[in-house]
């Protein structure tokens, strides 16, 4: 599984099933916010849909397609930071990326990015 320590205090993680819960509390607790940049936001309404997306991430993954990463902040879930699909052709991609509103303000997303 990839992981990526950036400090003492934070590292990025492969999202697992496991992290379900966590990730649908963290999304739950910023809706409002987010909400004005991630359409995705209110089709998210229970564990099982962030289980989901993390199905979905672990097969992003093994088809080398690019890849999403919970941010850890002193052991906390802080967002996700990622690649969407890689174009390999042109050799392009697109990253994704969000705190919950908690984490903000620290410089989490500058040294994940």
């Amino acid at each position: 599984m990839f992981k990526y320590k950036i400090n003492e205090d934070t590292e990025l993680r492969l999202l697992e099933v496991r992290h379900a819960e966590e990730l649908f509390q963290l999304t739950d607790a910023s809706r409002n916010n987010l909400r004005k940049w991630l359409p995705w936001i209110d089709r998210t309404k229970t564990v099982e849909n962030s289980k989901g997306f993390i199905e979905g991430t672990l097969k992003q993954f093994c088809n080398n397609d690019g890849f999403q990463a919970g941010i850890w902040y002193k052991g906390e879930l802080a967002g996700i930071v990622g690649l969407h699909t890689i174009n390999w052709s042109n050799k392009s991609t697109s990253l994704g990326y969000w705190l919950g509103d908690s984490f903000q303000g620290k410089g989490l997303m500058t040294k994940s990015c």
